[in-house]
């Protein structure tokens, strides 16, 4: 039988999660996982001392980090590793870096904040800022390439697990629709020579991909907004984590956006996590992603495949298949239909 004093810590500890999610935000944005060699032993005074911070609010917050396994930190003030610290080195095989920068960054903390709003209709982060969460990132800058960041190291592996879940053999040309700094495309690339690639996303973003991600001018970049229509002559689309961002209304209109610009032969790639409708089936992490597009959008949400495939119905496709990926994303394989007339 269970301890109540344990389900009372539990949750106490789930209350204040925030804490602890600020304060890896806060050794992360020093690098302090990177300046502690992986099997050695750094002090935390000479941390302090190279990240130019006061050496106790330092070793506090190492502390309290070491108490749920994030560092080992001994009396005299010696840190290490442990296998969870190693996960916020910006080296790390998936790493949490980026994840640990962007989910407590303030335009998404702020909204957070106003998330009593979506219980009205309203939209958190728009209350919060006064401002769409596009045109946020597009006016925030640094903010808008951690998001870059954390989207091409989701810590489920997601740009992998599409590139290898999927048969792209023989597509010449790809489109990433809202395809960030072009991270899924350059594992697709990098399995198939001979395929070339376009990211299509909103100017700003784009234009931050640097040359040397284009994978030897093998993919192309175009500014614009899938609202407004796509690049036609691709053999594949893909909309990886994009409608999740968008109510149907919205969602639909991408859609219709990317039938447009399809041929007969062409397929259109939706990548999103399914959500269970029974959360003891379900992942916690499905859950948390569907509260933050409410959180950032108000409507938008995820979707089981029930509905999305509702969803591209009435845009004109027929979903073909689904296929499952090594990470929680779904590949949604759908097929133009033939319109009347």
């Amino acid at each position: 039988m269970a301890d109540p004093a344990d389900d009372r810590l539990a949750v106490d500890l789930l209350i204040r999660g925030f804490q602890v999610s600020r304060t890896i935000r806060l050794v992360t944005d020093l690098a302090i996982a990177d300046r502690i060699a992986p099997d050695a032993r750094s002090s935390v005074g000479e941390l302090a001392a190279a990240t130019g911070v006061l050496a106790g609010p330092l070793l506090r917050a190492m502390r309290a980090l070491a108490a749920f396994g994030i560092f080992r930190v001994d009396a005299d003030g010696m840190a290490a590793h442990t296998p969870r610290s190693l996960l916020l080195r910006s080296d790390a095989p998936n790493s949490l870096h980026p994840s640990a920068r962007f989910w407590t960054a303030a335009g998404s903390w702020r909204a957070w904040e106003s998330l009593d709003v979506a219980l009205h209709g309203k939209n958190p982060h728009e209350a919060a800022w006064g401002t769409s969460r596009f045109d946020y990132l597009r006016d925030h800058p640094d903010e808008a390439r951690i998001f870059d960041a954390f989207m091409a190291n989701f810590p489920d592996d997601r740009h992998g697990a599409i590139a290898t879940a999927y048969d792209f053999t023989g597509a010449r040309l790809i489109t990433d629709i809202g395809g960030g700094n072009g991270e899924t495309l350059r594992r697709i690339l990098a399995l198939h020579p001979t395929a070339r690639g376009i990211v299509f996303d909103r100017a700003d973003v784009v234009a931050a991909i640097p040359p040397e991600a284009l994978a030897g001018g093998r993919i192309a970049t175009r500014g614009g907004s899938f609202f407004d229509g796509v690049p036609a002559g691709a053999d594949l689309y893909l909309l990886v984590r994009v409608l999740h961002d968008w109510p149907d209304e919205d969602a639909a209109r991408i859609l219709r956006s990317c039938r447009s610009a399809m041929g007969p032969e062409t397929r259109l790639l939706v990548v999103e996590g399914l959500i269970e409708p029974d959360p003891s089936r379900g992942r916690p992490t499905e859950y948390l992603t569907d509260m933050q597009m409410m959180a950032m959008f108000g409507t938008a949400r995820e979707r089981t495949e029930a509905e999305f495939g509702r969803l591209l119905t009435e845009a004109g496709f027929e979903l073909t298949r689904a296929i499952a990926t090594g990470s929680p994303v779904t590949i949604l394989e759908a097929a133009a239909r033939l319109l009347p007339g």
